[in-house]
């Protein structure tokens, strides 16, 4: 619960073009409240720039996959790629999996 309102704080107290960075999103929120802070970061993203790393189906279900980055390393160099790059689909969870069985050398 204290995760939760911390995120709620975030979304709702952080001034204008904040940058917020929240590292395996779901872990310690309920099931209850998921959906809720989820939503709340939905409707916010036009206020502030979100960086969330998730492997939660519901999360993966509900982030548009136009506003997926996927992150990559070679050694010491780190990229980013906007996902229609690996043409995973239209589907968020189909895209998922596609993403998760990509070679290391297809990326």
């Amino acid at each position: 619960m204290i995760r939760t309102l911390t995120h709620l704080g975030d979304i709702f107290l952080w001034p204008q073009n904040t940058v917020i960075i929240i590292d395996e999103f779901e872990n310690s929120l309920g099931v209850n409240c998921l959906d809720v802070v989820t939503e709340n970061i939905i409707t916010e993203q036009d206020k502030l720039q979100f960086i969330l790393t998730s492997h939660h189906p519901y999360i993966i279900n509900n982030i548009n996959i136009n506003n997926w980055k996927i992150v990559t390393r070679k050694g010491g160099k780190v990229s980013t790629h906007n996902a229609s790059k690996f043409n995973l689909g239209s589907s968020n969870h189909e895209g998922f999996i596609k993403l998760i069985n990509l070679l290391e050398d297809q990326i």
